[in-house]
């Protein structure tokens, strides 16, 4: 961290609108150690629950815990809180997929997102911990414990005893961070990796709650598949042909290297869930049809799971395999050797899809025109066939 005063003055820090977590583990310590008294507050975009840690601290996995963090796969989508001995807490369903701006507010247990209370279970009243607070991760006894988090602040407010303590502010000089305008000091990276920062184009698109694809769409990730793959997906599927369809995937011509979720089969539509790593068709769920119903799937590295209604569908532990692809993901098919297969195309609607904690993709209408809009890479992906995606309802 950085500490102004002295003389001669330095100049003030120059503000952005947002800083963001890069990978290889950047974080802020903030130097307070939260108790029962703390408030936390940080205005956010792109919080993608799935992925990581906003701000936590804990003396041990299973207690004394202070954390705004991601859910397990079967909740994949939702945001979690711990604190004090409870276990992970799951909010209200309307606040799933949080990928646009939001203000998150903590206190004693209680969540607020944009001053509205979400549902919560916690039975400890009382909490006190032993460690500094985090932001971009969790502090687990001093070590920090998060996955890359896509999440760009905007601005944190850390109360004790009614008190502010931090009021933080992101700053590009004289060094990326968090200006705190109550001790004068610009905490900067305290881990590896890179924290970076960039300001927001409020035109670049209007949410919607879904697009649909009739077989004809899809674009190119940039995404190449991976033995560490991480992917969070939801969708429905509306077509009932009895036919194979890919959601994502690439493979190369041998079949040997592939990282594609396959749908259904040729006798019973949307039956069949398969993901193929590394050349192995890994089966993660083959009963009734679920043509209709609202999925997520899961993919973190060679572990799958498909859910629905936050219940466990299927899941399978793929072979471990050390493997990279030869060519990018496609998203509505897959991209084998560099070719769209619309054959093989997925009809259906998508509500969301993450790509490698790297690329959060919401449904979006930019110029008139529906596709998917990376929010943490500020991306519009428009379909690049002749076809382009069909809009859903707009998000209120």
């Amino acid at each position: 961290m950085i500490a102004f005063g002295g003389s001669p003055t330095p100049p003030p820090p120059t503000n952005v609108e947002y800083i963001r977590g890069g990978g290889g583990g950047s974080y802020i310590d903030t130097g307070i150690i939260p108790d029962n008294t703390t408030k936390v507050i940080v205005w956010a975009r792109n919080f993608n629950p799935g992925a990581g840690t906003l701000f936590g601290s804990q003396t041990a996995p299973t207690s004394d815990k202070f954390c705004l963090l991601a859910t397990d796969a079967a909740n994949t989508g939702r945001i979690c809180i711990e604190y004090g001995d409870a276990t992970d807490v799951l909010v209200d369903d309307q606040f799933t997929n949080l990928s646009h701006y939001h203000k998150y507010e903590y206190y004693q247990g209680v969540l607020k997102i944009d001053d509205v209370t979400v549902a919560y279970t916690v039975t400890q009243p009382t909490f006190s911990g032993d460690y500094n607070l985090y932001i971009f991760g969790n502090n687990n006894a001093g070590t920090l414990q998060s996955l890359n988090f896509p999440a760009d602040i905007c601005a944190c407010q850390i109360y004790k005893n009614g008190t502010l303590v931090r009021d933080f502010t992101p700053v590009s000089s004289p060094s990326v961070g968090l200006y705190d305008a109550v001790s004068e000091t610009v905490f900067t990276n305290a881990g590896n990796g890179f924290l970076s920062y960039g300001t927001f184009d409020s035109s670049a698109y209007t949410p919607l709650e879904y697009i649909d694809c009739d077989k004809q769409q899809y674009f190119d990730s940039g995404v190449y598949g991976t033995e560490n793959i991480y992917v969070v997906s939801k969708f429905r599927m509306t077509s009932t042909e009895k036919k194979f369809s890919r959601l994502f995937g690439c493979r190369n011509s041998s079949d040997s290297i592939m990282c594609e979720l396959m749908i259904g089969n040729e006798s019973v539509a949307n039956r069949y869930f398969y993901m193929r790593y590394a050349g192995a068709a890994n089966t993660v769920y083959s009963a009734t049809s679920q043509t209709g119903n609202d999925l997520v799937f899961t993919a973190t590295g060679n572990a799958f799971g498909l859910y629905k209604n936050n219940s466990t569908l299927g899941t399978k532990t793929g072979a471990s395999s050390s493997f990279t692809t030869p060519y990018t993901m496609y998203v509505g098919t897959s991209n084998i050797v560099g070719d769209e297969q619309l054959q093989y195309a997925f009809y259906g609607r998508i509500y969301y899809i993450s790509l490698d904690a790297q690329h959060t993709y919401v449904p979006a209408k930019k110029n008139n025109v529906a596709g998917l809009y990376d929010t943490y890479n500020d991306v519009f992906h428009p379909s690049e066939s002749a076809t382009p995606f069909i809009a859903g309802p707009a998000l209120n």
